[in-house]
């Protein structure tokens, strides 16, 4: 039996439908939100939890878990209740998991002269390797994947693959070196990146990101590469200015304009960063809650709510067949 491939048309039923479902559920949005804030008593913490317990509902009504009478989703707001309840303790106890792993692991060895089997590989890969590097390395080695069908999985460059791969192997071979680790932006990367945004200047901005960088639109969507899409996407519906701001104790960038006399709160972008270049964009343009409550630590006002993009925008990106945005 052939894998068929999933059209553009498929595509876009599936992200329809995701809307349609943000609709539904829309009014039970707040409740959620600060119930997920109550549980991580963090802002950011508190949007991934509501994002991944919309997903998780989305999930089981495509799967059916909730057909028939007995399992129907019959109170739509304790159901989300619970699943967010769900989650954040399984959060929690992973939490835990992994730090008394990482007091007990013992220490490995500086350099291993014999050759590795794939489990030994696995084990020192994973402590040594990071996570574009361990993906390249464990296609190759593992599944023996050709530089292209690599390329095409993770949704980059045949180059791009080379140069993760040697350099994986290089820290296979000296696992005492730090791999590089997403930090979160220095002040420096937020002023270039705030200059060249002001600045309208596509160029400058892109040339900030990481090939692979990893961009995601809480509730809308995500994808990875610096192709341009999401530069040329944010700079030609931005309104106003943006500006380094603090919010829960971190830097952000704050999408602001003004309206009737009034600073307008208009989204959040956060940025994680590997050597001096920016790895990861979260937008908070679509969490409103999230927006609204960070408009209040800044003082200034709140944009009107939404969760996901003005109908004639989403409209116009479903019925094209380039999508700009997969399903996160």
């Amino acid at each position: 039996m052939s894998l068929e491939p999933i059209t553009d048309e498929i595509t876009r039923q599936m992200r329809l439908a995701w809307f349609r479902f943000l609709d539904t559920i829309e009014p039970l949005r707040p409740d959620l939100h600060r119930y997920c804030l109550r549980l991580s008593g963090n802002l950011w913490s508190a949007e991934d939890l509501v994002q991944d317990t919309l997903l998780r509902a989305y999930a089981a009504i495509g799967r059916g878990d909730l057909h028939g009478e007995t399992s129907r989703m019959r109170n739509p707001r304790a159901y989300l209740f619970r699943t967010a309840s769900n989650l954040w303790i399984d959060q929690r106890r992973r939490a835990r998991l992994e730090a008394a792993a990482e007091v007990e692991a013992p220490a490995p060895p500086a350099r291993i002269e014999t050759p590795m089997s794939v489990r030994q590989a696995g084990a020192k890969l994973f402590a040594s390797a990071a996570p574009q590097e361990r993906a390249v390395l464990v296609l190759k080695e593992v599944f023996d994947l050709t530089m292209r069908e690599i390329a095409e999985i993770l949704d980059t460059t045949e180059g791009a693959v080379k140069s993760a791969l040697h350099r994986g192997r290089d820290r296979m071979d000296e696992a005492e070196t730090a791999p590089p680790r997403a930090k979160r932006a220095s002040r420096a990367i937020l002023d270039s990146f705030v200059a060249a945004f002001n600045a309208r200047d596509a160029a400058a901005l892109t040339a900030l990101l990481l090939d692979t960088v990893s961009i995601e639109v809480q509730g809308v969507g995500g994808r990875h590469g610096h192709e341009g899409v999401w530069v040329s996407s944010s700079l030609q519906h931005a309104r106003g200015r943006v500006e380094v701001r603090e919010v829960e104790g971190e830097l952000i960038i704050a999408h602001l304009f003004e309206s009737e006399a009034k600073i307008v709160l208009d989204g959040i972008t956060r940025l994680e960063e590997i050597d001096g270049r920016v790895a990861r964009i979260q937008s908070y343009a679509d969490a409103p809650e999230t927006l609204a409550e960070a408009a209040r630590i800044l003082s200034v006002a709140p944009r009107a709510a939404r969760y996901h993009q003005p109908a004639e925008i989403l409209e116009r990106m479903i019925a094209t067949t380039a999508l700009p945005w997969t399903p996160a």
